[in-house]
């Protein structure tokens, strides 16, 4: 089996990790369609024509998993004609990915592990908090709804990395992709989103950050195995299995299952 992981960005100047879910192979051979799922970053810097590609492209959907504060100081610039749906997974930024340097300082400084601690804790969350349950339950309903060909939803957080990433791990479990693939679209967010990356680090080299500040900034903005790998071992100590949690955490019934296959492959 294998999965061409080259054609996974789309053609947007002005945003973040926006990437195609189209052509993963499940276990059974089958493929995801093509203009049916985007994940990205946040949708606030789009451009005119960046707007124009997504409705040419036939996003139908904008889920934005994002909180309230984050919405507020950078609202979606979403094309016309796309329905908008504010889902957010926590009541505040846990993954601290829109919070400014300064907000990080202090705890970093005390501790150079605080940004890696922080994201598994900001993991765990996801898994069990009724928020998070609410807001993956109702990203469930919006796929189950998207049933016409070549119309996409997008779903997205600020970097389009944990929130979106956790999300995306959901719905390429239920489609039966293999976890190695998962986790490698996973840590495509370390490809696309590195020259980003690299910038802020050398930018806050320069302001003088101590080596335990860019290590949380990095662990903050990156995707790291650990993190996944986190979620999936909690999820099968608390839950039993990735399917249990689908089946009653997610509730889904067999029967959104087979819905959901039916729409997204062929």
């Amino acid at each position: 089996m294998e999965t061409n992981f080259s054609n996974k960005l789309i053609n947007i100047t002005n945003g973040r990790n926006f990437r195609e879910l189209g052509g993963y192979e499940t276990i059974s051979g089958k493929k995801i369609k093509f203009h049916k799922i985007l994940r990205s970053g946040h949708l606030a810097d789009l451009s005119e024509d960046d707007r124009s590609y997504l409705t040419n492209y036939g996003v139908k959907y904008d889920i934005d998993f994002r909180s309230k504060e984050e919405v507020e100081k950078q609202p979606d610039r979403i094309p016309e004609n796309v329905q908008y749906d504010f889902n957010p997974v926590f009541s505040d930024d846990l993954t601290n990915s829109s919070k400014s340097i300064d907000a990080l300082e202090t705890e970093a400084e005390k501790d150079p592990q605080f940004g890696f601690d922080h994201m598994l804790l900001a993991y765990e969350d996801m898994i069990h908090s009724a928020t998070a349950r609410h807001a993956y339950q109702n990203f469930f309903k919006f796929l189950l709804s998207n049933t016409h060909e070549n119309e996409a939803v997008l779903f997205h957080c600020t970097a389009g990395k944990d929130r979106t990433g956790f999300g995306a791990f959901l719905l390429l479990s239920s489609l039966g992709v293999p976890l190695e693939t998962i986790k490698k679209d996973y840590l495509l967010t370390n490809i696309t989103t590195k020259s980003f990356v690299e910038n802020l680090l050398i930018d806050e080299k320069k302001k003088g950050a101590s080596d335990n500040l860019l290590q949380s900034i990095k662990d903050i903005q990156t995707v790291h195995p650990e993190y996944l790998n986190h979620a999936i071992t909690v999820i099968n100590k608390d839950y039993g299995s990735i399917n249990d949690y689908l089946h009653n955490v997610i509730q889904l019934s067999n029967k959104d299952i087979i819905d959901l296959r039916r729409i997204y492959l062929q």
